[in-house]
């Protein structure tokens, strides 16, 4: 790190700091439990902390064996600070993500400080801050926020290194301790996604500048680097394959790796180029000027900080691209470096008070993204309309925002101010985001099945909830961490003789397995009583679904 970087810039940090405490707060309390992975990372941890085993994280009696230990660590943390022990509080979980994704923010000012000029660093950090992949990821209770500020760590001393290494040096020791440290705390977070990125980075500066990456190489001191790294993994990895009898590694690489690589794991398959067609949109609003930052990249390649960011971009972004498992989120670890290549441009082009591309072409390609706007203002109101209460005040903010920022940026960029343009967008981002993520999306009722469900089952278990719960059909881990880790998932005849049984349970029963529930309750003579019942959209599945949920009906029964 430059001495005093952070100190003589504190006034940038404060305003990058107020930046993201602006965009993800919001909605931080008020977002119910987003299926798949967030409710499992939150249950895994609230288990943890109930059972007292931080080695092993489990969901129900499952061993939950596809990621590393790191980020169940910093959820408990969290959720023993806040002292939230033993509550469904998913904004405890989801504390280290906001942190994760604000440490990143500031992280990326400082490599952009050390590869280019203050004023592209701060404009390259307020891009990924307001990025709405971004945002998204900061509320999740999931790795990929925390996994980003290893990443720019990691990527933010090697920076260092290689320019020291253009000057004749080896560079400080002490960033290639952090090299070694973020390598590390990255495999705990998401295993081998930090040594991927840094190693692609390597990769691609050896072929293009072999004499100055050897001496990259050197500075980084692997001698006691690497061991440095092991120091802090090997523990766990130890920990856990004797608690585990090593099966951990097999389930992990033959049930969580290798099926990303060679299938596309959970449906999520996609085919090569998917995640640069959803770049405008995930990217939003950096993604106003992505065109120019990559050809203005590209045209100066020859340099130490275009070459840098290029060699960071460009090898991960096609190996994911490449791989058959798609999720939005695995293309996360490149942003940092495209957000500082499209800073670098608008600030250039703006200096130089000209655009070195066919004007035609430029503003095509902004007109294209105030149209990207203009249909997320519309897709808000549709929301509301279809899946919400109807169009009122935060529905109507949000979609003015996206309306106002769509048209008043593309009229800016058209007469080439883009640096005014830019900033108008970052901080318009706040004004669409806020209103969104604290109202409108945890209005939208027909989505959240499992808090409307939660709430039923705890009404009619009682105050002690003394009633055991069982669910069929709906098999939602959101669900499980609401009502609680006791939940069971069972088929139709298994809930039917669990009613007999229990005297006094309840069964949660989706549309879909209602004829099969009510054909297994009539077979064995069980009367039924349906209690509550619910219409949303699962989106998970992307589709309607029909929640009740049913008691067996007794005589006499008091409650009737």
């Amino acid at each position: 790190m430059r001495s005093g970087v952070f100190g003589r810039d504190w006034p940038a940090c404060v305003l990058l700091t107020l930046l993201c405490l602006a965009l993800y707060l919001p909605g931080l309390t008020t977002i119910p439990p987003i299926d798949r992975d967030e409710p499992r990372f939150a249950q895994a941890t609230k288990q943890m902390l109930e059972g007292g085993d931080f080695i092993r994280p489990r969901f129900q009696t499952e061993n939950r064996f596809n990621k590393p230990i790191g980020i169940y660590w910093l959820q408990a943390a969290a959720v023993l600070v806040t002292r939230q022990q033993g509550r469904a509080a998913i904004w405890a979980y989801r504390l280290p993500s906001v942190l994760g994704a604000c440490a990143a923010v500031l992280l990326t000012y400082w490599v952009g400080c050390q590869l280019f000029n203050r004023s592209a660093a701060a404009l390259g950090a307020a891009f990924l801050a307001s990025s709405a992949l971004l945002v998204v990821e900061a509320h999740l209770a999931t790795t990929d926020a925390v996994l980003l500020a290893c990443v720019v760590a990691a990527q933010g001393c090697l920076a260092v290194l290689y320019t020291a290494a253009q000057r004749g040096s080896p560079g400080g020791a002490r960033h290639a301790a952090g090299f070694w440290l973020a390598q590390g705390l990255g495999v705990l977070i998401k295993g081998p996604i930090v040594p991927l990125v840094s190693g692609l980075t390597l990769g691609a500066l050896l072929f293009v500048d072999r004499r100055t990456t050897t001496r990259v190489l050197a500075g980084l001191r692997p001698v006691w680097g690497v061991p440095l790294t092991l120091v802090v993994i090997l523990p766990w990895m130890v920990a856990v394959g004797l608690a585990t009898q090593w099966t951990f590694y097999r389930e992990w690489i033959s049930g969580d790796l290798l099926p990303k690589i060679v299938s596309g794991q959970e449906l999520h398959g996609a085919p090569p180029g998917s995640y640069l067609l959803l770049l405008a949109a995930t990217f939003w609003p950096g993604s106003l000027a992505i065109g120019l930052g990559v050809v203005q990249g590209f045209r100066h390649r020859g340099q130490c900080a275009e070459r840098f960011c290029l060699a960071w971009l460009i090898p991960t972004w096609l190996v994911f691209e490449v791989m058959p498992t798609k999720l939005p989120h695995y293309v996360l670890p490149t942003y940092p470096a495209l957000a500082l290549l499209v800073a670098c441009a608008v600030c250039d082009l703006a200096a130089s008070r000209s655009l070195t591309l066919r004007r035609g072409v430029v503003r095509t390609g902004f007109l294209l993204w105030g149209l990207l706007t203009l249909a997320a203002g519309a897709a808000i109101i549709a929301a509301g309309m279809f899946l919400g209460d109807g169009i009122d005040f935060p529905v109507a903010s949000a979609a003015l925002a996206a309306a106002v920022i769509g048209v008043f940026c593309v009229r800016l960029c058209w007469t080439a101010q883009l640096v005014r343009a830019s900033w108008v967008a970052v901080v318009g981002s706040v004004a669409l985001f806020a209103p969104l993520l604290q109202w409108v999306l945890p209005d939208l009722r027909a989505l959240w099945l499992s808090p409307a469900a939660a709430a039923a089952m705890a009404q009619q278990a009682g105050v002690d909830g003394s009633r055991p719960l069982v669910a069929v059909g709906y098999y939602e881990p959101s669900l499980v961490f609401l009502a609680g880790a006791n939940l069971a998932l069972v088929e139709p005849q298994r809930a039917v003789v669990f009613l007999k049984q229990s005297g006094g349970g309840l069964v949660l029963v989706s549309d879909d397995m209602q004829p099969a529930f009510t054909q297994a309750a009539s077979e064995m003579g069980i009367r039924v009583r349906e209690v509550w019942s619910a219409d949303g959209f699962n989106y998970s599945k992307g589709q309607r679904t029909q929640l009740r949920l049913f008691r067996q009906r007794q005589s006499p029964d008091p409650s009737e």
